[in-house]
């Protein structure tokens, strides 16, 4: 049995959706207790979820914002 789809927090969406405008280094908390570090480059919505890129120093990721507890700003140098 799939669970239904839950949208995350308005205020989570437009924490991402201002850090990829102003194009700052964050750090975001994933649900599996690790954390992913780069810049924000885009969120959308696409294939019935929300989305976001992420510029990471290895390469850019898409990340399901479901799968996102929390969003800090990196202020490690």
């Amino acid at each position: 049995m799939h669970s239904a789809y839950e949208p995350v927090s308005c205020a989570l969406h437009s924490a991402l959706e201002l850090a990829a405008m102003q194009r700052r280094p964050m750090r975001l908390h994933m649900a599996d207790g690790t954390w992913q570090a780069g810049i924000i480059l885009d969120v959308w919505t696409a294939q019935g979820r929300e989305w976001l890129r992420l510029r990471r120093p290895d390469g850019d990721v898409e990340i399901d914002l479901t799968h996102i507890q929390q969003v800090q700003e990196n202020t490690a140098p």
